[in-house]
């Protein structure tokens, strides 16, 4: 086996439940956190970006699960897992880059596209869950509703369009993202003890 072969070998990668887990928690505790912090302090000025909330560092947490996303798609051992986690990746990066790269923008000027992402990226969810047949499928599909309901939501500028909802909206995402992965991590520790003899 040539250097290369061995950098490259999988066979340390394994799917531990325990670590699926914890990113769950880390991802639910920062959508919850920043939600929270979009609603409660609403005029916050976060990397000199006036109106737009708590956006731009919710644009880095989704740029970081994104390439995160992107890191595991690189990792994975069967074909499905690679196109899942590259199509969520680079989904996830290239929004979250935009969104970085917004700041001096009006919330308004943006929010169609964060729209957009959501109503996308719900949709992309609910399909996955049901084509790739992965675990936890009502779990993830109502996450995924959630996600085109408030993409819907800030395109019909209900109840406004102010940077703070958007910034809300998109951290709900990150919340509910974080649960989906803490289900798959149940599953995958439920699987493992189902093996053992």
């Amino acid at each position: 086996m040539n250097l290369l072969e061995k950098f490259f070998s999988y066979d340390r990668f394994e799917m531990d439940w325990r670590r699926l887990l914890m990113q769950g928690t880390i991802v639910l505790c920062t959508g919850i956190t920043l939600a929270l912090a979009s609603a409660l302090n609403p005029h916050a000025i976060v990397l000199s970006a006036r109106h737009l909330s708590w956006l731009p560092l919710s644009g880095m947490i989704i740029l970081a699960l994104g390439l995160l996303e992107c890191l595991d798609a690189f990792l994975a051992k069967e074909s499905r897992d690679f196109l899942q986690n590259l199509q969520v990746g680079v989904l996830d990066a290239v929004i979250g880059g935009l969104i970085i790269l917004s700041v001096t923008e009006e919330p308004v000027r943006f929010s169609m596209m964060i729209a957009a992402f959501l109503i996308v990226r719900g949709i992309v969810r609910i399909i996955l869950v049901f084509a790739l047949r992965l675990p936890q499928t009502v779990s993830t599909s109502l996450g995924g509703l959630v996600a085109v309901i408030m993409g819907f939501m800030i395109l019909l500028e209900w109840p406004t369009a102010e940077g703070w909802f958007v910034s809300l909206c998109l951290n709900i995402e990150i919340a509910v993202r974080g649960w989906a992965i803490m289900m798959f991590a149940l599953w995958v520790r439920k699987q493992k003890t189902a093996l053992l003899p």
